[in-house]
């Protein structure tokens, strides 16, 4: 498996890539990623990821056919705006999704995340990846959601004991 830090300038051609994205996130979702969330994405340009805080990290492996897509996580405003992770059902489970917080705060610097609280995998691969729950607040569709927060020097003093 490979992780890796997706820039505009070096996909061969934005408008494919971008399709397949929204299109592997539209299938493997799971119906958690909200309305406005998809929207969100659907919106990103090369210049939109070009500011800081702005993001795509992306897991793929390698296939009998070729390369393929095993993970996606889009990130805006360091997560405060979005922050949508989604793996492909086949390799959940496997630390994909960590891998791809980890390489995101890394590059990113710091990190934030909104997890509904019955949404339970997804709120371990926020722990496993470095994340603390800092606050609880209303999520877009009315449930608790708790607030995760992670900087790069957490981890890596972590990482060092």
């Amino acid at each position: 498996m490979h992780i890796s830090s997706i820039h505009p300038e070096d996909v061969q051609s934005w408008e494919k890539f971008h399709g397949t994205l929204l299109a592997f996130i539209r299938k493997y979702g799971s119906k958690r990623i909200t309305a406005d969330a998809y929207r969100r994405i659907q919106r990103l340009s090369p210049l939109a990821l070009s500011r800081a805080g702005n993001g795509i990290m992306m897991a793929t492996i390698c296939a009998e056919d070729g390369r393929r897509i095993a993970g996606i996580l889009c990130t805006e405003g360091y997560g405060d705006d979005l922050s949508v992770a989604v793996v492909h059902p086949l390799y959940r489970g496997r630390g994909i999704g960590t891998r791809l917080l980890k390489g995101q705060l890394a590059e990113l610097g710091r990190l934030n995340c909104k997890v509904a609280i019955d949404n339970i995998s997804i709120l371990r691969m926020c722990f496993k990846a470095g994340l603390s729950a800092c606050n609880v607040a209303e999520g877009p569709t009315g449930k608790p959601t708790l607030v995760l927060s992670g900087k790069r020097h957490e981890i890596l003093v972590e990482s060092g004991s």
